[in-house]
């Protein structure tokens, strides 16, 4: 199946980069998509980039406070002079 580029912009850069590597048009685009799929293979995903903070939150535990939003407030503000 044939490629029908209309930018004009788009085909002037496969054309260069196909006259200054020698190679042909396709190749230059067979390049371009292979480079663009390795980076987007490459990439983790969320839950990879995650892992670390999830461990760590995993390993701190959750809070045993029995105070209620109401005690934490009044708490936090003796703490800091706005009774």
């Amino acid at each position: 199946m044939a490629l029908n580029i209309k930018d004009p912009e788009l085909l002037s850069q496969i054309e260069h980069l196909a006259r200054v590597r020698r190679v042909k048009k396709m190749d230059v685009i067979r390049d371009a998509l292979n480079g663009a799929m390795e980076k987007e293979n490459s990439k983790k995903s969320v839950r990879e980039l995650l892992a670390p903070v999830l461990d760590k939150a995993a390993r701190l535990g959750t809070t045993t406070s029995t105070m209620t939003w109401e005690e934490h407030k009044r708490a936090s503000d003796e703490e800091w002079g706005e009774e």
